[in-house]
């Protein structure tokens, strides 16, 4: 099983609806409260003309550890084949769910709020999968007190790399990031997105560099904004003269974990992804 791993940005709603939903004591959620309350429960979203569901797993049921958000992201497959041969062996479908393993930190700590997502063709590209089911927590209604940004973790040194093997061809770059709710770096990058989101009301940042040259990469802030999108907080795309393409998302981390021989209702099965635990979170 392959896992790929996400970061959830959660930006508060500028003004609270009159209507907003709130804890049952009348107190405002918190991140954790609230991502906890929305995946408590059922929930369908849609995913390239199809409709998925979100279907919670009791984590201590399965042996995970209880601050984890479990469960699983399902869709149909129906199935061609043919009935029985007393039956006339006719031509017949069936529908057959196929679901993928979800994981989720919501607590809020300096690296907290990651996701993990188990990669399956049956189900779909992960960063696709995942980016649908962010949408789906953000339009849920006026009443919902945060919007959601999903972007995946990103191998270290990455972008780095690429500057370093391409220095004095790239010439165009474009980033595209989330504010962040978490990463309390001092450097200038994240104190002007903190600002943005709190006194801006901005959620996300898309911008396109350009040189009818080549980009003076030393010069920028471009390893401030490279280190933002491995965490979790963004992507990066970038060209070359000669057409050379970087794009952060083909560097998206994934951990991969052994489940050969154990079937998901099994305590095999979840033993295994408890000793992965610690290096998807």
């Amino acid at each position: 099983m392959k896992l790929f791993l996400f970061r959830l940005s959660l930006k508060r709603k500028h003004q609270a609806d009159a209507f907003e939903r709130r804890n049952l004591d009348g107190r405002e959620f918190n991140r954790e409260e609230w991502l906890r309350d929305r995946f408590s429960k059922q929930f369908s979203f849609a995913h390239q003309g199809n409709q998925f569901f979100f279907v919670p797993e009791d984590a201590q049921k399965v042996g995970l550890p209880s601050n984890l958000i479990v469960g699983w992201v399902a869709r149909d497959k129906p199935l061609a084949e043919r009935t029985p041969p007393w039956e006339g062996l006719s031509p017949t479908r069936h529908a057959s769910w196929q679901a993928s393993l979800l994981l989720l930190d919501p607590t809020e700590h300096s690296d907290g709020q990651k996701l993990a997502f188990e990669q399956r063709k049956n189900i779909g590209g992960a960063n696709a999968v995942v980016s649908s089911l962010a949408a789906e927590l953000s339009r849920f209604g006026p009443s919902e007190p945060f919007t959601v940004e999903v972007f995946p973790i990103i191998q270290e040194r990455s972008f780095e790399r690429f500057v370093s093997e391409h220095k004095g061809r790239i010439t165009t770059i474009t980033y595209d990031v989330a504010v962040p709710n978490m990463f309390n770096g001092p450097d200038d990058f994240s104190n002007e997105l903190r600002d943005l989101r709190d006194n801006g009301n901005v959620s996300r940042i898309r911008t396109t560099i350009e040189s009818d040259g080549a980009i003076n990469t030393d010069k920028t802030q471009l390893d401030e904004i490279a280190t933002h999108v491995e965490k979790g907080g963004g992507k990066i795309t970038a060209k070359t003269k000669d057409g050379v393409r970087y794009h952060s998302d083909d560097y998206a981390r994934s951990e991969n974990v052994d489940t050969s021989g154990s079937g998901e209702t099994t305590p095999s099965f979840w033993q295994r992804v408890a000793a992965a635990l610690d290096r998807v979170f």
